[in-house]
């Protein structure tokens, strides 16, 4: 990586936290104040600025594909969303082309000042990891009373991001939400951590490939379902 690029990468970061510090101190008031669509309508509006700066500054742009599978599956109702989790990069697309979801996220997102009382504002399922099988069934609380709400919900099956290039263990809690909810399940490649690494200093330029994978409908068994969403979701990543 040349040192214009690790320049803009440093610009962006920069840009990234004074923005995103300064808006949430400005909106934390209204965050608690305001209704929920407000609230999703200024993090979609954040979301575009990251997106549009993150191309200008870095020259990292990105694209969708199979948002057609996507629209598809979403016609018969909410859906589980299960996406490959490389990077920060898709913690904060999908405002931007799912308009009815909760995301799943640890409880210790929540306790950030400002971003943390916007989370729950919007929603968000938060599971406390060190519950055990608390944490689980709360997990499966959430998740029926999104779907009923005619949410989809979002769900990183490996927990944590991972190495760009690697299969990381998929949790049992997508398992779980699959069998208990009873809604299909739309894989998710992409290639995120090639331009945006976990634990890296700098984004790379170039163009990060999202992909929506063929639906598993509803009703498999998890032996059948849990092998078979990583097959999908890993080979989706290989081919980008």
């Amino acid at each position: 990586m040349d040192i214009i690029s690790r320049f803009r990468s440093y610009c962006f970061d920069v840009f990234f936290y004074v923005f995103t510090i300064l808006l949430f101190i400005i909106l934390w008031v209204p965050v608690i104040i305001l209704p929920r669509w407000c609230c999703v309508l200024w993090y979609k509006t954040w979301t575009h600025i990251i997106m549009f700066s993150l191309k200008l500054i870095v020259g990292l742009d990105y694209k969708i594909l199979g948002q057609e599978k996507l629209d598809e599956a979403l016609k018969k109702g909410p859906v589980i969303l299960a996406c490959k989790h490389q990077s920060a990069w898709e913690t904060l697309i999908f405002s931007t082309v799912v308009k009815r979801f909760v995301i799943v996220l640890k409880k210790q997102l929540t306790q950030i000042p400002g971003y943390g009382s916007y989370l729950v504002k919007l929603n968000s399922i938060v599971i406390d990891r060190s519950n055990g099988m608390k944490s689980l069934k709360s997990l499966i609380t959430q998740g029926k009373k999104s779907i009923d709400n005619n949410f989809s919900i979002l769900i990183f099956p490996e927990g944590r991001r991972g190495v760009y290039g690697e299969s990381g263990n998929y949790q049992s809690g997508i398992g779980i939400l699959y069998q208990e909810l009873n809604v299909p399940v739309v894989p998710i490649a992409l290639n995120s951590g090639k331009f945006w690494a976990r634990r890296s200093k700098f984004k790379k330029p170039g163009c990060i490939t999202l992909e929506f994978l063929d639906p598993i409908p509803a009703g498999l068994p998890r032996t059948e379902f849990m092998p078979l969403l990583q097959e999908r979701i890993e080979s989706g990543c290989a081919k980008l």
